[in-house]
């Protein structure tokens, strides 16, 4: 009988030890989400207060912020488009608006996408950076007219593709109520469609449609490739170089599935 009484006690302190610890891992719990939250409010404060330049961002900072670098030493009004700039830290914020719901990050993710729609080049898609100063020599031929230069869409280095999913996925988040961002969009996506050629590969680069010349079928050079039949402008055909297929399909394939239109669906297949 004592054995028995002396099981239950144990028993008893047992389950009262596991319910206490159960309760403290959950506080614990609690504390670590609410730590998480401020720390990454806080860095996000940060970086859309001190580190944002009219609403976009380059890769590096100085710890004194007197130097900022993308690919290159960046001016004072120029942002970088090419990853990890603009669009990679706009999706960052647009994460954590997904989890959070604080409206906060969807406000940056969007001053983000605002600073895109401003290098958005008449082709339709954008070059590595944006400069937002009119008077700067590092201007392209901006969709808004404040700039001048080259009009080169260029897909290199996943540039155009992670411009356009930041466009698409802030569109969706603003329930496809803000016209800017979306108008932005429909050109961007309707400029890469008309940049894909008829056997449904992609140019590095575009300045306009591409001619929709038939397939041919494969064939080996009849003159030696090493020496002869050299093309310098090699931007304007098929390109794989740096992933840039399976980055425009990524694009393509989220944009069916944020506005199912089959054009998308069909050009990845």
């Amino acid at each position: 009988m004592k054995n028995k009484s002396l099981l239950l006690l144990l028993f008893l302190a047992l389950v009262t030890m596991i319910s206490l610890e159960a309760r403290l891992m959950s506080a614990a719990e609690i504390n670590s989400k609410e730590n998480v939250s401020l720390a990454m409010r806080k860095s996000s404060e940060y970086f859309r207060n001190k580190l944002a330049v009219h609403g976009g961002y380059v890769y590096y900072y100085s710890l004194d912020l007197r130097e900022r670098w993308g690919e290159g030493k960046a001016g004072p009004d120029q942002i970088w488009v090419q990853p990890p700039g603009t669009p990679t830290v706009g999706l960052a914020y647009l994460s954590a608006y997904k989890a959070t719901g604080d409206s906060f990050y969807l406000d940056a993710a969007t001053d983000a996408a605002l600073a895109l729609i401003y290098g958005q080049l008449k082709s339709g898609g954008w070059t590595n950076s944006v400069e937002f100063n009119p008077k700067s020599r590092l201007t392209a031929a901006y969709r808004n007219g404040k700039g001048r230069g080259r009009n080169n869409s260029t897909l290199d280095d996943g540039i155009s593709q992670s411009a356009i999913r930041l466009l698409i996925h802030v569109d969706q988040a603003h329930q496809f109520q803000n016209q800017k961002i979306h108008e932005a969009a429909e050109i961007a996506l309707n400029a890469l469609l008309a940049a894909q050629f008829p056997v449904g590969a992609f140019p590095q680069v575009w300045t306009e449609p591409v001619n929709k010349v038939a397939p041919k079928a494969g064939n080996f050079p009849e003159y030696d490739w090493r020496t002869e039949g050299r093309i310098k402008n090699y931007w304007d055909y098929y390109t794989l170089n740096d992933g840039l297929a399976g980055y425009v399909s990524t694009v393509l394939i989220e944009a069916y599935e944020i506005y199912q239109d089959p054009r998308y669906q069909q050009a990845v297949f």
